[in-house]
């Protein structure tokens, strides 16, 4: 099975294969397997069952052949690593298979039969999505309730207002902070210090709402790995890589290096690597703006100056060694 116009980006791939049986008996062809945002594993397999029809006419040696191929097209899903605790949903698309959102979970190594056909060869392509399957609880109709909410998220300039019960059944943290004895438990209110009121307000978003804000996603994600909220940190990772451009490749990778957000890490990397986004362009950049201008620092303050001083001291002593030759 060969793969082309394979692109990477965030959580969504697409790539074009391509299948060609011989006239073998049975006969299997298998894609790579395509690791999605350092979460999951997708691959299709292609199995063939091959049958020649030899049917005798009028006359000596006259005969006819036929093969039929019935062809099956197999797809499977599952987690990358075993200690990943979320449930991952994938939706498969191809127009040259008339397939549109058919959905999958990860699951236990199944592969799942999606196709079938009766060419030899054929090409078709391929484009999956997949998400992380959030927690469902009936917290929308508390979102703007004040009557019933009994406990503050403070930030650095304003608080939010919350429901203890809806905070303990998000956030293994905060459960266990608000079930103890612990001072913000009696006080109804726990201190987010480096934390602006505006990211409060964007986990109480998600919590209540399973929404996800425009800007300020890395901050969100920085809460939600300290509040130990996966399922948040995988979204606010998906939706930082699919919007990332050039630009802002840098940024965020400088960002998740400092915090050592490995989830984000491996996203930008497996974005590189599959060239959503180019080195060349990146490269390009770095030599156009800022990296450009501390690269020519680095090179003036370590190469260039230390050659120069270098050459005036061996003119220097030059002169020195053709005046003492004079005398």
């Amino acid at each position: 099975m060969e793969s082309k116009n394979l692109l990477q980006h965030g959580n969504t791939l697409q790539v074009t294969l391509d299948v060609t049986f011989c006239k073998t008996p049975i006969e299997t062809k298998a894609s790579p397997e395509y690791i999605i945002n350092g979460s999951a594993i997708f691959q299709v397999k292609a199995f063939c069952v091959t049958h020649r029809d030899r049917s005798y006419g009028v006359g000596y040696n006259n005969t006819n052949n036929s093969t039929t191929y019935n062809n099956m097209l197999f797809v499977r899903f599952v987690k990358l690593r075993g200690d990943d605790d979320l449930t991952y949903a994938l939706k498969f698309n191809s127009k040259a298979l008339g397939i549109t959102n058919k959905s999958f979970f990860t699951n236990d190594d199944t592969w799942h039969l999606i196709y079938e056909s009766k060419d030899p060869e054929y090409s078709f392509d391929v484009t999956v999505k997949i998400d992380v399957v959030p927690s469902i609880g009936p917290f929308v109709s508390l979102y703007e309730d004040t009557e019933l909410s009994d406990f503050e998220l403070k930030g650095e300039d304003g608080s939010v207002h919350t429901h203890r019960a809806v905070l303990a059944a998000s956030s293994p943290v905060l459960s266990r902070m608000l079930s103890g004895t612990w001072r913000e438990s009696k006080e109804g209110r726990v201190d987010v210090p480096g934390t602006s009121k505006m990211t409060l307000q964007h986990l109480k978003d998600y919590i209540y709402l399973h929404t996800l804000p425009e800007t300020g996603l890395e901050q969100l994600l920085l809460t939600a790995s300290y509040y130990m909220m996966p399922v948040l940190e995988q979204k606010c990772v998906d939706k930082l890589v699919n919007t990332m451009t050039v630009v802002s490749a840098f940024e965020l990778l400088e960002f998740a290096t400092k915090h050592k957000v490995e989830r984000l890490v491996l996203a930008i990397l497996e974005c590189v690597q599959s060239g959503a986004v180019k080195v060349n362009d990146m490269r390009d950049h770095c030599l156009r703006g800022k990296g450009g201008s501390r690269l020519n620092a680095w090179h003036e303050q370590r190469v260039a100056a230390p050659m120069r001083q270098r050459r005036t001291s061996s003119r220097l002593r030059g002169g020195r060694l053709q005046t003492s030759r004079q005398f």
